[in-house]
């Protein structure tokens, strides 16, 4: 896919506002809206507001108020981050909770403003062992659990505080997995805490790039952590052990792609970069973009990952698929008695039920066959005599009709 003007200045903006430069004009008319919903969907719109604050572009003023309510609300949530981090350090502490602590106000002074930061939580990375633990902990401190999938747990509190908590789980690689486990026992504390730890610049490297490509694999990777990575990496390029890290991503077998995402990188917020494999990074920025629904087949040729990500989800729709199935030939006694009320007193009787009500839609699928197929051809008059005749339909259309109202119920 070749991508559309819209994302490739997005690109310009973003890399303008990052370098501290003048945003170029566009050459062409652009499509406000659309800008804007790309930048909305990978979490910069606030950082693009910068870029297009001294623009002489004729800009809609709804999509000029809108870059501008993102930017006004990562103000307050900057704010809350760095206010409710040493607190939420404490709370850890207190709880002999073995983690590290991914602070906000670590990367935000890095921005050429602070506001432009991508970080939208305080980050914490915990054991398994440690996983209800720090549930029980910050429940009691009056931290509510927003949602909780493979990327972990997010909690939150009142006026915007925001921890996502994730433990090895996040990661699909089994090796990452393992990388991820063993870290605990390596990590150095942090100053003043006994419990809790801080990554190097090597150890956040690897993390962070584990996390890219994990994210990447799954379809789920967005701009606002290319950034936060990129911001990373220009800060504490020089510091970074390379042979280190290389042998490191070369046993979780990801060295390729790590290699091909820098140099992704280096193509949209560094200057004077070429390479001649422009169609492999045209398909990543439309992998990017398009959250993995394009450019999949290239970036699978050097992260076998997308491909193990992809067969797993097949499988898990198939058996969801069969689940769904099997659920409905054999639904639970609650509905079964909303259409059969006599098992309200007699649920040894379920099983019969069952079958019962299989044949009955069996019975209903042959005659619909049959009035399809053969009377409808022979004769269509016989066929609405057939219709109407109420020992064939009458009591079928009846049930039917109180089974489809339970379901709507039940929904």
């Amino acid at each position: 896919m070749a991508k559309g003007y819209e994302e490739r200045y997005l690109i310009t903006l973003l890399s303008a506002v990052l370098n501290q430069t003048k945003t170029p004009e566009p050459i062409r008319q652009l499509d406000w809206e659309k800008l804007y919903r790309l930048a909305d969907y990978h979490h910069v719109a606030h950082t693009a507001y910068y870029g297009i604050i001294g623009l002489e572009e004729s800009i809609p003023q709804t999509v000029r108020q809108r870059f501008y309510e993102r930017y006004h609300e990562v103000v307050f949530r900057n704010e809350r981050l760095k206010d409710s981090e040493d607190w939420v350090g404490m709370l850890l502490e207190r709880g002999s909770v073995n983690c590290f602590l991914i602070r906000y106000s670590d990367s935000a002074p890095n921005y050429p403003i602070e506001e432009m930061c991508c970080a939208e939580f305080i980050e914490v990375g915990i054991g398994k062992k440690s996983i209800k633990l720090v549930k029980n902990i910050f429940e009691k401190a009056d931290l509510e659990m927003l949602s909780n999938d493979h990327s972990g747990q997010v909690f939150y509190r009142v006026p915007g505080i925001k921890v996502l908590c994730y433990n090895s789980n996040m990661f699909f690689s089994k090796k990452m997995r393992k990388y991820f486990q063993n870290m605990f026992s390596s990590l150095p504390r942090k100053k003043k805490y006994r419990n809790v730890r801080e990554l190097p610049p090597n150890d956040k490297y690897i993390f962070y790039m584990c996390r890219l490509t994990d994210n990447y694999a799954r379809g789920e990777i967005n701009i606002s952590q290319i950034i936060d990575f990129w911001i990373f990496y220009k800060k504490n390029a020089e510091s970074f052990s390379w042979p280190v890290i290389y042998d490191t991503l070369k046993k979780l077998k990801i060295e390729e792609f790590a290699e091909r995402l820098e140099f992704l990188i280096l193509r949209w917020f560094s200057k004077g970069v070429t390479n001649d494999n422009i169609e492999i990074y045209e398909a990543m920025e439309s992998y990017i973009f398009t959250k993995g629904a394009e450019g999949r087949k290239i970036s699978s040729e050097f992260l076998p990952l997308i491909n193990t990500v992809a067969d797993c989800y097949a499988r898990n729709r198939r058996a969801e698929i069969w689940k769904r199935r099997i659920k409905w030939l054999f639904p639970d006694r609650k509905y079964m008695e909303t259409i059969y009320p006599f098992l309200d007193r007699a649920g040894l009787f379920l099983p019969f039920f069952w079958i019962m009500r299989i044949l009955r839609y069996i019975l209903r699928y042959i005659i619909y066959e049959f009035q399809k197929r053969v009377v409808l051809k022979i004769s269509p008059g016989i066929y609405q005599i057939i219709e109407k005749l109420p020992f064939l339909k009458k009591r079928i259309d009846e049930i039917e009709d109180k089974e489809d109202q339970t379901e709507e119920i039940l929904k």
